[in-house]
């Protein structure tokens, strides 16, 4: 009975060690390939899995990445590697990690967790898609067009176009994209060993020639002084003068020079005098009513000597040597003003608005005083001139003589002819409509007030504006 019960147990024993054999060895087997207990590649679970499985997985997890290729110039374009097929292998990484887990026991490996390290990896893409990618860049399909050097006249004087120099060398510049696609680079500045220039050929350089020339005579240190304008000689305005056919093309003499055009000197220095001049012609005055008023220079003003100007700037553009130096030139005037410019009138003057009936005078475009006035009488055609004149003489105590009357007065700044601003003590009222029945014989009467501030600090060259 002993050795039976011994017996028994035993056998158990027995069962139970062949048992776990068969299991560790099914295991062993399971695992030779397959990925061991607790293996990990990134956030994927390996345990169990092919090493083809796990490939997959990290494929459908990766992007392709976007490569932004910069040029010479700033401009950025940007390839999406989906575009070329681009796609990772981690096949050789997964394969030899699983290799070196198929010779350690499988339960050595459920002792610590392990993870997949992959480095540096290389990717497969399709050569051909980045190359035709790189083709319809335009920066690309800009090297098609042949390269040139042209001659335009332009606002600011003759101008050099040229598409000569920074050309990209279309291979290179594959080649560099190609090399850091492959490199895994996502950010690619074109390099200048990517760019060259072209030769200038025979006819080029003649027009670069040519553009010298007529640079040389656009180059010119004159400055006509307007007074509150300054004109500068630039290449722009030089380029008016130099002679040219109507499509702009300049003309060269006998000897293959380019020359100035005399008789485009002469209309430039017409239509400058015409612009500057106000004596006699209708220019545009802002009246203290708010509105813009047209006057007309009677015997204030500007006007330029025609003749003389056209004679100097000749021989100044001839002199080259005068034509290089710094020259403030002030013109010569038939008519003068104390002021000079498009606004001769300056900020010191007397405003008459006739039709308002009153009188403003300013110093430095400050209003100094305001007053109701009396003008010439509209009824007995007595009207008082309109026109920009100016203060031409002022005297006390004077006696006003004319057909059928004499009026003494204190204060009397003379205008225009007869006319001029003078005190009336013989009037009660100024302003609104007195002036229709009763005005003056043409003066512009003041009350004494008025009239003694404007005798007492408007002089003689004050501009008077009168208007309606």
């Amino acid at each position: 009975m002993r050795r039976k019960r011994i017996l028994i147990p035993l056998i158990c024993v027995m069962a139970g060690i062949g048992l776990g054999a068969g299991g560790y060895c099914a295991a062993d087997s399971y695992f030779q390939d397959r990925f061991g207990p607790n293996t990990w590649a990134g956030d994927i679970y390996c345990t169990g899995k092919t090493v083809e499985e796990v490939n997959r997985e990290l494929i459908a997890q990766v992007q392709s990445p976007v490569v932004t290729v910069t040029g010479s110039q700033g401009e950025s374009y940007a390839l999406n590697l989906d575009e070329a097929d681009y796609r990772y292998d981690f096949t050789e990484v997964l394969r030899s990690f699983q290799k070196n887990q198929a010779n350690t026991s499988w339960i050595e490996t459920m002792q610590s967790r392990h993870e997949i390290s992959f480095g540096a990896l290389q990717a497969d893409f399709d050569r051909q898609k980045v190359e035709a990618w790189w083709e319809k860049l335009p920066m690309v399909r800009a090297e098609e067009a042949k390269p040139f050097l042209e001659l335009a006249l332009e606002e600011d004087g003759y101008t050099l176009h040229s598409t000569l120099e920074g050309h990209l060398d279309v291979e290179k510049g594959l080649e560099c994209l190609i090399a850091a696609v492959e490199q895994g680079e996502t950010e690619i500045s074109l390099t200048s060993d990517c760019y060259f220039d072209y030769p200038m050929n025979a006819t080029q350089k003649q027009v670069y020639q040519q553009w010298k020339a007529l640079n040389d005579m656009e180059q010119c240190g004159l400055i006509y002084d307007m007074g509150a304008e300054q004109i500068v000689f630039d290449e722009g305005l030089m380029s008016r003068f130099i002679a040219k056919d109507e499509e702009g093309n300049p003309l060269y003499d006998e000897e293959g020079k380019p020359y100035y055009d005399h008789d485009a000197v002469d209309a430039y220095i017409e239509e400058l005098c015409g612009e500057y001049q106000t004596y006699g012609v209708e220019h545009d005055f802002p009246s203290s009513r708010g509105e813009t008023v047209r006057v007309t220079g009677k015997t204030y003003g500007t006007e330029l000597n025609v003749k003389k100007e056209k004679q100097f700037l000749w021989e100044y553009l001839s002199d080259e040597e005068s034509r290089l130096s710094e020259t403030v030139h002030v013109p010569v005037y038939v008519h003068d003003t104390p002021v000079h410019g498009r606004d001769d009138v300056g900020g010191t003057y007397i405003e008459v608005d006739l039709g308002e009936q009153k009188l403003y005078y300013y110093i430095d475009r400050e209003l100094q005083i305001q007053s109701d006035i009396v003008s010439g009488n509209l009824r007995t055609r007595h009207n008082t001139p309109e026109g920009v004149f100016a203060i031409y003489y002022k005297s006390q105590n004077t006696v006003l003589r004319g057909p059928g009357y004499a009026s003494r007065v204190r204060r009397w700044m003379a205008v225009y002819r007869g006319i001029g601003l003078h005190d009336a003590s013989w009037r009660d009222a100024f302003g609104g409509d007195i002036y229709e029945t009763d005005g003056s014989h043409g003066c512009i009467n003041l009350p004494d007030e008025t009239a003694d501030f404007l005798y007492d600090h408007a002089e003689i060259g004050t501009p008077v504006i009168m208007y309606y």
